[in-house]
């Protein structure tokens, strides 16, 4: 028995450590007497957690100006930025890759752009491997618990294994295994869209809103969602794969093999060669392509409005699949509906059911590009969030 009521408070310890240090990792600097509210636990219990996180060395504690009728000092605590991981996002035309802190405090950056033909796994690897010495040193920090990837692909959650990255060109690669033997750390991978999810609800515009729909394109196009606060990723991980939702039965071939994918409709591609222009040319051409439109050029225009439109078709579809409260829009969706809102918003309302669509918001996602790279970052820091006293078993590397 009493072994049992030593297991309980044991669990009881870790609760609660982690519930603070989620708190301050999300939202920063916070008082004690706002930790004491929030968590519902009484002051003395708020300062021996406080000081097992400092302990740790996780958070610093400091003297703020007088507060509270006696005139003490509130107490501040703030997460420890020097403990950080590495975030990493693939995306089809390069390699992005952050040092991040504790608190979401980005301390380093670095990019490379792919060129056509490296998406060799190989290759790919060792680009990561030289961008994340290169941030690392930048950054300088204490620790680092490990790195966070994002994938435009499918990912099994159990392992790491990219199923299935069209636009990369992967089938079933064991990216995070070989990627984490050669930084010899720790690491996590994601599928872009489900971690542009998590980052917008935690930091960006779905703070708040439990139930959140993530849409996202570039080359192809992914969602995210979040149903009453919790991600859902389905049974191995797989969920959120709405570019490839039938919208056309007689559309073109997708990169998968089936045919009239929504992201063979609204892709940046599709809207770069629908207004004369080459494909391949990332966020800057798609730029272009909606300043010409909005200039007057007719072809770009038409190009414009038939993206903003098949924008709207593919929406109407996550509004009666999820019903969400909000719908966070990312890359050429979420300039289509910027640059066309009326024409997304028509399209989504033709054959979105009622009660679903009249509750339903449309947000541009407030992190912009850094979302999935941002998301990242939370996947690598979610063993230390949800267990702090891994560091203490010695599961993660100690801070120092």
């Amino acid at each position: 028995m009493r072994r049992r009521a030593g297991i309980a408070q044991d669990e009881l310890r870790r609760v609660n450590l982690a519930a603070l240090l989620s708190r301050v990792h999300v939202r920063g600097a916070t008082s004690r007497a706002v930790l004491t509210a929030e968590l519902g636990l009484n002051r003395s219990t708020i300062g021996d957690l406080v000081g097992h996180l400092e302990s740790l060395g996780l958070v610093t504690e400091s003297s703020s100006a007088a507060g509270g009728r006696s005139g003490r000092p509130s107490l501040t605590v703030t997460p420890r930025c020097d403990v950080a991981v590495l975030a990493i996002a693939l995306e089809v035309d390069r390699i992005i890759a952050a040092v991040v802190g504790l608190g979401g405090v980005e301390l380093a950056r670095g990019a490379r752009p792919h060129q056509r033909g490296e998406h060799d796994v190989e290759h790919v690897i060792e680009s990561v491997a030289q961008l994340a010495h290169q941030v690392l040193e930048a950054a300088e920090v204490a620790t680092c618990l490990g790195a966070g990837v994002s994938v435009p692909g499918a990912v099994r959650a159990a392992d790491g294994m990219v199923r299935f990255a069209p636009n990369l060109g992967w089938n079933n690669e064991p990216f995070a295994g070989r990627l984490s033997e050669r930084l010899a750390l720790p690491v996590a991978v994601g599928n872009d869209a489900n971690l542009g999810a998590l980052a917008e609800h935690l930091r960006g515009a779905a703070v708040g809103v439990d139930d959140v729909a993530y849409v996202t394109g570039s080359v192809g196009i992914g969602g995210g969602f979040l149903t009453a606060g919790a991600e859902l990723h389905g049974f191995e991980g797989y969920a959120g794969e709405v570019g490839h939702l039938l919208v056309d039965s007689n559309g073109d071939e997708c990169r998968c093999g089936a045919f009239g994918c929504w992201e063979t409709k609204v892709g940046e591609n599709h809207l770069l060669t629908g207004a004369g222009r080459l494909p391949g040319g990332g966020p800057e051409a798609v730029a272009e392509v909606i300043e010409a439109a909005t200039a007057g050029d007719g072809k770009a225009s038409a190009s414009l409005d038939a993206v903003a439109t098949w924008t709207g078709v593919g929406l109407r579809n996550i509004v009666n699949l999820f019903n969400p409260e909000m719908i966070v829009l990312g890359g050429v969706l979420a300039r289509a509906w910027t640059a066309r809102p009326g024409l997304v918003d028509a399209g989504m309302a033709r054959g979105a059911l009622i009660a679903p669509r009249e509750s339903v918001t449309l947000r541009v996602a407030a992190l912009g590009e850094d979302s999935p790279l941002l998301g990242a970052a939370e996947l690598a820091f979610a063993p230390l969030v949800a267990d702090p006293l891994l560091l203490e078993r010695g599961v993660l590397p100690a801070a120092r």
